[in-house]
């Protein structure tokens, strides 16, 4: 079956962080989607509109209609010859895969979405394309088969897939330490996988303190596993705080950190840094400063400090000569240990020097949707991101005889 085509997630993001209503939009899809032939391209960009309203639950519910009908999605397809990208993602919601729409929206490629179909003995037949990509997130549940059912569709096409590991890979904040046992400069806060049962358990017979010794105990930080952008995420200072928290969270499982104190000495300010790896160079995405611990950009509201601004364009500009070459070493044992040719790291500095890394994800948005009037100098760093992740997929496009040396693994 051919792809259907749809509008994209990049596409209708950018019309949302614009300021721009999509209900007119969405009800203008409805009614094509009663003439269309592309009525399954339709239902995935009407899952887009409700999922950035606020409605994930409808959002899946078109999802999941879309996926009935067709598993491939065309976007930037033209009427003359380009080059196809085929990207093997996983149904979830609109932050769950690698989005790779942003990296490419300039770019020549038609980009062709697939969802394989994990039934055994299903039969996936894989759309005309010249490069491929696995956009499933690390940490998704159904990684494992994910991963083996792409390696054995792309073994029959022999066309080159990026992201692709060799077996499984295991970015969860507990496993990564354990990668990493020991890397001069480079630092992971300790971290333990627990039960929402062992916690309480714990709690009743007083040994909470006990159990929490390998995160170095009160204070600590808690969140839910699986959660993203501060979701749940909290300081626990004492054994009150933490019943309140449990209180408070029904999950299951959480992940919890050691407190990792990285506020600047000389300003106690906090700065966190997001920086994305395309085939072995470091990028640098933003930096966010705030005065308290848990800061991720927009609660840093950068839009409203020009001095904040400033000094994240210095740090971009000088990242090479400064911020990369000071953790050259760390940014090297990162890309050999995660192996991946596209991942990202929010990280920090310490009162020491080292490399703070709390996530590393191969999902992690990086964007040119800022305005160009409140951050005029981030969008030559994007552009430079945009360009190198363009050139990756182009020196091993099957029509292009070009080929260039890498140190990391495909």
């Amino acid at each position: 079956m051919e792809p259907q085509t749809r509008l994209g997630l990049a596409r209708l993001t950018k019309m949302a962080f614009d300021g721009i209503d999509l209900m007119p939009l969405r009800a203008e899809l409805l009614t094509q989607s009663e003439q269309s032939d592309d009525t399954d391209g339709i239902f995935m960009d009407l899952s887009v509109i409700d999922q950035l309203h606020g409605n994930q639950e409808m959002g899946l519910e078109w999802q999941a209609k879309a996926l009935k009908g067709h598993r491939m999605f065309s976007i930037n397809r033209r009427e003359t010859a380009q080059p196809k990208l085929l990207v093997f993602a996983e149904p979830s919601h609109v932050g769950g895969n690698t989005p790779i729409e942003f990296l490419l929206e300039t770019s020549d490629f038609e980009i062709i979405t697939y969802y394989p179909d994990l039934t055994p003995g299903a039969q996936n037949v894989l759309p005309e394309h010249d490069v491929a990509f696995c956009a499933v997130p690390t940490d998704s549940d159904i990684a494992t088969p994910f991963f083996e059912t792409v390696r054995g569709l792309t073994a029959q096409s022999g066309v080159h897939t990026f992201n692709l590991p060799d077996g499984p890979v295991d970015l969860d904040r507990d496993v990564l330490a354990r990668i990493f046992p020991y890397v001069r400069g480079l630092r992971f806060p300790k971290t333990t996988r627990i039960t929402r049962d062992a916690l309480i358990g714990a709690l009743v017979a007083g040994q909470e303190e006990a159990m929490l010794a390998g995160v170095g105990g009160y204070p600590y930080i808690i969140r839910p596993v699986g959660s993203h952008a501060g979701l749940g995420l909290e300081k626990v200072d004492d054994k009150d705080a933490l019943v309140d928290y449990l209180l408070r969270q029904p999950a299951p499982d959480f992940f919890v950190s050691e407190y990792v104190n990285y506020a600047t000495p000389a300003d106690s300010q906090f700065r966190k840094y997001r920086i994305v790896f395309v085939n072995g160079k470091a990028f640098p995405c933003h930096m966010a400063i705030a005065d308290q611990w848990d800061v991720w950009y927009l609660n840093a509201k950068m839009e409203q400090h020009p001095e904040k601004r400033a000094e994240e364009a210095a740090w971009m500009e000088a990242f090479d000569t400064g911020f990369a070459a000071r953790h050259s070493h760390a940014f090297e044992a990162l890309t050999t240990g995660i192996g991946l040719n596209y991942f990202g790291i929010d990280c920090a500095e310490d009162r020491d020097g080292n490399l703070v890394v709390f996530e590393a994800d191969n999902a992690l948005i990086v964007h040119d949707m800022d305005s160009d009037a409140i951050f005029p100098y981030k969008s030559k760093h994007m552009h430079e991101i945009f360009a190198s992740f363009e050139a990756m997929l182009n020196a091993y496009r099957k029509d292009d005889k070009a080929a260039i040396s890498t140190s990391v693994p495909h």
